[in-house]
């Protein structure tokens, strides 16, 4: 018999509003002489595919890491979804490639650290970080497979990969 992270959690005696911090992370290697890596991370990684998935799930109802807002409703106060058509059923992917081509648009979605191996290359490592309560996550736990999910608990943080 396994046992669910659902299960898991259930069995932590944590309350259905206890904040839980989901987090992603890739890295990409490439130039940064070209003053383009932190661009080409995110077109190279998953790190917008990841976020539009988790932020697109009603259910999980993710607020950005800067505030109480929802994740999708800061993005829709950027005017930057105004060129969406309704019933396309690609909002998902719309939203990955609006993250792509705006990324210093989006700056409380993706966070980026760089760091140089020489005057050409290095890694770019590109990060996000929303929050949401553990009966959100309980009920869209699927679309935070490959997140790392986070809470306080008896005195300390406890972690799980999803």
């Amino acid at each position: 018999m396994s046992v669910t992270i659902i299960d898991t959690i259930n069995n932590l005696d944590v309350t259905d509003d206890t904040i839980v911090t989901l987090k992603y992370e890739d890295s990409h290697e490439g130039w940064h002489s070209t003053g383009e890596l932190e661009s080409e991370a995110v077109r190279e990684t998953s790190t917008a595919d990841m976020v539009a998935d988790l932020i697109t799930n009603k259910a999980l109802q993710v607020r950005t890491s800067f505030g109480d807002e929802l994740a999708l409703d800061a993005l829709r106060d950027t005017d930057l979804l105004e060129d969406y058509e309704r019933g396309e059923y690609a909002f998902e992917q719309f939203i990955a490639e609006t993250i792509r081509e705006n990324l210093y648009d989006v700056d409380e979605f993706v966070e980026f650290n760089t760091q140089q191996y020489d005057h050409k290359r290095g890694n770019c490592t590109v990060s996000a970080e929303f929050t949401t309560t553990v009966a959100n996550l309980k009920e869209g736990v699927d679309s935070a497979t490959g997140w790392t999910a986070s809470f306080d608990h008896a005195g300390g943080t406890f972690s799980f990969d999803l």
